[in-house]
């Protein structure tokens, strides 16, 4: 549950900051990324839910690489006077996976990243 909580404040960030410096990443709005962020936490959430073990740290990282860019990519479409271009997808993505790479670290360190055995 902490992951979720501080994925809900980083993502969001992440888009901002990326929204704010790079010049293929704009939002007309700033509710925009903040809910492309949030968006992005769920689904990254999920998604280590799902394959993030100690095994998987690579492949967990590269999954979350590739999501997140599409996502960004085609989200963006939904927004009115929003544009990204593929490679601002990129480059954001980018930012967002080397965050999640140290929190990836964290939960495998840590043991939250462990699968509970099926019956």
């Amino acid at each position: 549950m902490l992951n979720l909580i501080m994925k809900l404040i980083v993502c969001p960030i992440v888009v901002i900051i990326a929204a704010n410096f790079l010049t293929n990443v704009h939002f007309e709005r700033v509710y925009q990324p903040i809910i492309l962020g949030f968006t992005l936490a769920v689904v990254g959430h999920l998604m280590e839910l799902a394959i993030l073990n100690k095994g998987t740290f690579w492949i967990s990282n590269t999954v979350d690489f590739i999501v997140s860019a599409a996502a960004i990519y085609f989200i963006s479409y939904f927004f009115v006077g929003a544009y990204v271009t593929f490679g601002g997808a990129l480059i954001t993505a980018a930012l967002l996976t080397v965050v999640e790479f140290f929190v990836h670290l964290w939960l495998i360190r840590s043991g939250r990243a462990r699968k509970e055995p099926s019956l």
